[in-house]
């Protein structure tokens, strides 16, 4: 695949020279193309030491003792199947907080760093790569970015080292072969982190949004019991053109191995069905009133119809408050063009084949070849 050499700013900067070195010994090191991106994150790592070192100082403890008192909003679904768009809408409700890019590049010091905030965001790129949607430092992210320079298993790992994604993804969203030590290290750096974001918050309540968590619902609820979920889910021929897409866009600035594309189709298919049937068998763990489900084309058809709908099932207040935000943030959309895809009928057999338990389910139709 095609590789983006001159790209050596990287989103493991902020993560410890101790935690970099392990990292790099689980998954095979960085191939020489990459080299440049090792050599940031190397330098920057040890860079931001010391502030780590003053964040565990000032604030380690002060969070641990910290309890969230509101049981966080989770909201679930597949990889490119709407949840960034509905973590906007539904973070632009004041009663909320969320897990930012800033957080996320710096989950363990930000608090520290927060005076080079502003220089660190001259440095992003204006867009995300796989679909020119604007990215701003304190805007909402996905925690699995966070999560990445705190643990050794997180799916964005598979991202950084292609080689290794398997073994990323299977022991970071469904802890295969990991040990009982490294469960609980995992969950303990996960609750550290929105501990943290809560801490830095107010102890605002959580709206958290990371697709990886479609399959983790019994990890967050040992973690959370009262939680609230949302499900979001889209046609699965664009999810399966919309997902290529992004890895193959993310990868071009992430990777620190190179990737082959023949892997990463295959990767998709797989992922898809295991994540989605995990998800169909954890989700009735959770309460009847603590869970809620919309598809895609209906927000984006009607947006408040489904705000309104998601809030009067979860039993969410503060529905007025909310309401002039996000019509402004409806307003300032108004104007995005969601991707147009060409759509080949070896993929659309494909897909109708191996995903068929969803598009059945969904009562989704097959769409014609270009």
């Amino acid at each position: 695949m095609k590789t983006n050499k001159k790209t050596i700013q990287h989103p493991l900067f902020g993560i410890s020279f101790k935690h970099w070195l392990r990292l790099l010994e689980n998954n095979g090191g960085i191939d020489r193309q990459y080299y440049g991106r090792g050599a940031f994150v190397t330098l920057a790592s040890l860079g931001i030491s010391p502030a780590r070192f003053l964040f565990k100082l000032k604030y380690e403890k002060r969070i641990q003792n910290t309890p969230i008192t509101t049981p966080p909003v989770f909201i679930l679904g597949h990889w490119r199947s709407g949840t960034t768009y509905l973590h906007e809408l539904l973070g632009q409700d004041p009663q909320f907080c969320y897990v930012s890019l800033w957080h996320t590049m710096l989950p363990d010091s930000f608090l520290i760093m927060e005076p080079m905030k502003s220089f660190m965001a001259q440095f992003l790129p204006s867009e995300r790569p796989m679909d020119s949607i604007k990215v701003a430092i304190d805007g909402p992210y996905e925690e699995e970015a966070g999560i990445a320079v705190l643990s050794p298993w997180s799916f964005f790992h598979g991202l950084h080292f292609p080689r290794n994604a398997e073994e990323q993804y299977l022991k970071s969203i469904h802890y295969e072969h990991l040990s009982a030590e490294e469960k609980s290290e995992w969950d303990a750096q996960y609750l550290q982190f929105m501990k943290t974001i809560s801490f830095a918050n107010s102890d605002k309540r959580l709206l958290l949004k990371d697709p990886a968590n479609t399959a983790r619902i019994p990890t967050l609820l040992s973690l959370f019991p009262d939680a609230k979920f949302i499900h979001i889910y889209r046609n699965p021929y664009k999810v399966y053109l919309s997902t290529i897409k992004m890895r193959n866009k993310v990868l071009e600035k992430l990777a620190l191995q190179k990737a082959d594309p023949d892997v990463i189709e295959t990767q998709v298919i797989e992922n898809y069905k295991r994540l989605m049937n995990a998800f169909f068998i954890q989700k009735k763990q959770i309460q009847k009133e603590n869970y809620v489900e919309i598809r895609y084309e209906d927000l984006v058809a009607n947006p408040l119809k489904q705000v309104q709908y998601i809030y009067k099932s979860l039993q969410l207040p503060g529905i007025e408050k909310a309401i002039p935000g996000m019509n402004a943030y409806l307003e300032q959309k108004k104007d995005y063009k969601t991707n147009v895809y060409k759509i080949e009928k070896k993929i659309i057999d494909r897909v109708s084949i191996e995903w068929s338990f969803t598009i059945k389910k969904w009562k989704y139709q097959s769409p014609r070849s270009r």
